[in-house]
C-alpha cells in the first residue's frame, strides 16, 4: 500500500497483517538503548496481552528519537486501526523503519487519512480513465479547494493510464472529505497543509491507477513511462501518455522486443515539439538512445529484462528525456497480448 511516507519515490510504504482469530503473540526487539517508539509500544502491548490480531508496518519514517510526541503517534495509529478492525488497541502491534528522528506526517499538527478503491481493466484510456473509483479522507477542506485538489490528482493519476485506447461511457471518481480528523480547515491551495494533503491524494490515486493499468485485460506487466526535460509538467505528461498508449510499443513489450524505435516514434507524434538531437531513451537499466543517436546495446539482455518482468507481472520502466526543461511527468499502461483480443472478442458471448 502507498501512504506517501517516503521522502522520494513511489514505492509501497505501508503493510497490514491481520489474523481472523486471537493469535498467541511473541516478540524480540532491538537492544539499542535509543529504542524507537513502536518498539517501546509493542513491548508494553505484549506485557498487557498474550494475543494479537494485527501488525501495522510502515517504511520511510522510523519514528525513533521522536520523544513523547512520537510515542503518541504510535498510540493514535493503534487506536485508529483497532477501531477500524473492531479490536482492542493492545491487539494491534506497530513496526516502523526509515529515517531516524522523523515522525509520521500530519496535516495541521493532526493525523489525517486518505483511502480509496477503484475498479477497471478494460476501456481504459486518458481523459477520466478510471472506470469506477471512490476516494475518502477525514481531512477538513473547503469545497472549492477540495475539488481543485481532486482534479489535480486525477490528472496525475487516472488521466495518465491506458489499457486499450477506449474511453468508457461510465468513468467516474467520487471523492469525499468528512473533516472528522479534527485538523484545521484547509481553505487555500497555497498552504503547507494543502501541499501535504495533495501529496497524499496524489500517491493514493496513482497507486490505484497503476493497479488498474497492471490489471489490464490480458496484461502480463505494467508499463511505466517517465518523461523529463519538457517545458512543463503538462507537456511531459502528454509525451508519457503518447508512449504508454502506443499499440506498437505495447505489442513490442508483450513480444519482449526492445524496439526503441516505436518509443521514439510515439514520443515524436505526441504533439509536443522538442529537439530530436536531445532525445534520450532507456529501457530498465539499458540506455538505448542518447543525444538523438542510437547506441549499441545488449539486445539479449534487454529482451530478457522484458521477459523476466512479464513472468512476475512486474513493471517495465521506460525513461525518456526530451530536452533541458523543468517539466517531468509519467504515465502507465500495460502490454498488449493475444488474450486481450480473445477476452474482448468473446465479451458478450
Amino acid at each position: 500500500m502507498y501512504g506517501g511516507l517516503r521522502a522520494v519515490g513511489e514505492k509501497p510504504d505501508i503493510a497490514l497483517v491481520t489474523c481472523d482469530v486471537d493469535a498467541i503473540s511473541a516478540g524480540t526487539f532491538t537492544t539499542n538503548v535509543v529504542a524507537a517508539a513502536p518498539v517501546l509500544y509493542c513491548k508494553e502491548a505484549l506485557e498487557k496481552s498474550t494475543t494479537a490480531r494485527a501488525v501495522l508496518i510502515n517504511a520511510g519514517q522510523a519514528n525513533a528519537a521522536t520523544g513523547d510526541a512520537g510515542y503518541q503517534d504510535v498510540i493514535e495509529c493503534s487506536n485508529a486501526l483497532a477501531q477500524l478492525l473492531q479490536l482492542y488497541p493492545d491487539q494491534v502491534l506497530i513496526e516502523s523503519t526509515g529515517v531516524i528522528g522523523k515522525r509520521i506526517k500530519k496535516v495541521g499538527g493532526m493525523r489525517v487519512r486518505v483511502g480509496g478503491m477503484a475498479k477497471g481493466s478494460g476501456m481504459i484510456h486518458p481523459n477520466m480513465a478510471t472506470m469506477l473509483g471512490v476516494i475518502t479522507t477525514d481531512a477538513f477542506v473547503t469545497s472549492d479547494v477540495w475539488r481543485k485538489m481532486v482534479r489535480v490528482a486525477v490528472n496525475r493519476s487516472f488521466n495518465q493510464i491506458t489499457v486499450d485506447g477506449d474511453t468508457s461511457t461510465n468513468d467516474c471518481v467520487i471523492a469525499l472529505a468528512s473533516g472528522l480528523s479534527g485538523a484545521n480547515k484547509i481553505s487555500s491551495l497555497n498552504s503547507s497543509d494543502a501541499e501535504h494533503l495533495q501529496a497524499c491524494l496524489d500517491v493514493v490515486m496513482q497507486g490505484l491507477a497503476k493497479s488498474i493499468a497492471s490489471d489490464g485485460e490480458g496484461a502480463t506487466c505494467l508499463i511505466e513511462v517517465k518523461v523529463s526535460g519538457a517545458g512543463s509538467e503538462a507537456e511531459a505528461a502528454k509525451v508519457a501518455r503518447s508512449v504508454a498508449s502506443s499499440s506498437l510499443t505495447k505489442a513490442a513489450v508483450y513480444g519482449r522486443d526492445p524496439n526503441w524505435g516505436r518509443i521514439a516514434c510515439a514520443a515524436g507524434y505526441a504533439g509536443i515539439p522538442f529537439n530530436p538531437n536531445k532525445l534520450r531513451i532507456s529501457l530498465g537499466d539499458t540506455l538505448l538512445m542518447e543525444n538523438g543517436q542510437p547506441l549499441p546495446f545488449d539486445r539479449a539482455a534487454a529482451s530478457d529484462y522484458l521477459r523476466t518482468t512479464g513472468e512476475v507481472h512486474g513493471t517495465v520502466l521506460i525513461q525518456i528525456s526530451i530536452g533541458d526543461g523543468p517539466g517531468s511527468g509519467q504515465a502507465w499502461g500495460c502490454d498488449l497480448s493475444y488474450d486481450y483480443v480473445k477476452i474482448n472478442a468473446e465479451y458478450t458471448t
